[in-house]
């Protein structure tokens, strides 16, 4: 049986209930959008039609998965005239670990 001092002491490392991880795996989980995010970690603005082109979807599949990502914090957009182009957002400690992770 675990100590008072034991079960403080791991109470301390377990993550709290905001802990972006699950979400952000959770959404890894799918191969597409996996694939997208191994593209854009390779290379930086690239445009959703280039994405689509790359993995041979439509233009609005592409853009779907592109806005999970972005909608949970991993990439993040820029309007180039007509185009949508993303990136990765390298100014977020937890993406540049799964940079890392996954190169």
């Amino acid at each position: 049986m675990l100590t008072k001092e034991q079960i403080n002491s791991i109470k301390r490392g377990v993550p709290e209930d905001n802990d972006r991880m699950p979400i952000i795996l959770g959404a890894l989980g799918d191969p597409g959008r996996y694939r997208i995010f191994k593209i854009l970690m390779d290379h930086h603005d690239i445009c959703v039609t280039d994405i689509a082109a790359i993995l041979g979807i439509t233009v609005s599949a592409a853009s779907q998965q592109l806005r999970v990502l972005e909608r949970i914090g991993l990439v993040k957009k820029e309007r180039m005239g007509q185009m949508i182009c993303y990136e990765v957002r390298d100014d977020d400690p937890l993406v540049k670990s799964l940079c890392r992770l996954f190169s």
